[in-house]
């Protein structure tokens, strides 16, 4: 009896393990499970930004201060540069402008005079040297008395005495003549300062005058937009600011929406991270938060105004 229930835990044992070696070889021969690779790296970036010309938009200021006697242009209109916009009270300057002009010309006048007369002791004094030669020689051969030699020779020393006195006061005349010049150069800088000139090619954005009002140096009088290619300056967040690079294609679309408004090309990637700017004063904007300065410069015939908020959409991989 006891060795019956001997030989039957033996032989359960071994079919115990027979089915657990099966089963172990049955996990061996099953396939590894293969699991799909998936690439978590954006395609994308966004930054908020704002359309601006390429050599940004510049303040129309004056130098000095003075009522606006003439408005030239207006908002919208295009300049060329050096062209005036604005013309303020100028009959102060205009007048110290004149005068110093007149004073230029009554020293040009005296130095023409001044070297007329030098020319002409010039030639007397070579008349009075040829005299002086022949008095010499006639007086060294003894053909001639001591004092028409005398004579001669103090005309002649006279006359050279007089060319002295003349070219040293022509001298003094061209140097009366470079300080009016001065002058008169100073004099018509004060009177172009009145004037408001443009800084360069392109379009006047905003005029905040009218004929009669008072212009100060520090108030700007309106905006200035050179002429450039149109750009989107963007901010991109410091989390993805490394993997944008000049190059890249972009789209540029209204804040929140997917209708595309332009497309362009990023050309400039700031060196370094700072604080927010564009768009620091909206509301729930991290200000610990560091960005990096890209420019889109958008493709030909891009029509965006001025100042549009877009969102850039930097493409980090082309399709």
């Amino acid at each position: 009896m006891r060795q019956t229930k001997l030989r039957a835990s033996v032989t359960g044992l071994l079919v115990a393990t027979a089915g657990l070696l099966a089963a172990c070889q049955a996990k061996k021969a099953a396939p590894a499970e293969v699991k799909p690779s998936m690439d978590l790296a954006p395609t994308q970036v966004i930054g908020l930004g704002r359309i601006e010309p390429e050599l940004r938009i510049l303040d129309l200021q004056s130098e000095v201060s003075g009522l606006a006697t003439a408005v030239l242009v207006r908002a919208g209109d295009t300049a060329a540069k050096g062209q005036v916009l604005v013309e303020l009270s100028s009959s102060i300057e205009r007048a110290k402008l004149d005068l110093k002009a007149a004073q230029v010309r009554s020293e040009r006048s005296q130095i023409e005079a001044a070297r007329a007369a030098a020319a002409s002791v010039r030639i007397k004094a070579e008349n009075a040297r040829l005299s002086f030669d022949r008095a010499r020689s006639l007086y060294e051969q003894n053909a001639q008395a001591k004092a028409p030699y005398d004579q001669a020779k103090a005309d002649y020393e006279s006359s050279l005495e007089e060319v002295k006195r003349l070219d040293a006061g022509t001298i003094v005349a061209e140097n009366v003549l470079k300080q009016a010049d001065a002058d008169l150069r100073l004099s018509q800088a004060e009177y172009d300062r009145r004037f408001i000139r443009a800084p360069a090619d392109g379009q006047i954005l905003s005029l905040e005058i009218t004929t009669g009002s008072l212009i100060a140096p520090e108030k700007p009088i309106g905006t200035f937009a050179p002429k450039s290619p149109l750009v989107a300056r963007c901010e991109i967040d410091e989390m993805f600011a490394a993997q944008v690079r000049p190059g890249q294609r972009a789209d540029l679309r209204a804040p929140g929406m997917t209708e595309v408004l332009a497309r362009g090309r990023v050309t400039f990637a700031g060196p370094a991270l700072r604080k927010k700017s564009l768009f620091s004063d909206e509301v729930g904007s991290l200000e610990d938060r560091r960005v990096r300065e890209v420019w889109i410069t958008l493709d030909p015939g891009s029509a965006l105004l001025f100042g549009t908020r877009v969102e850039g959409v930097i493409k980090l991989k082309e399709n």
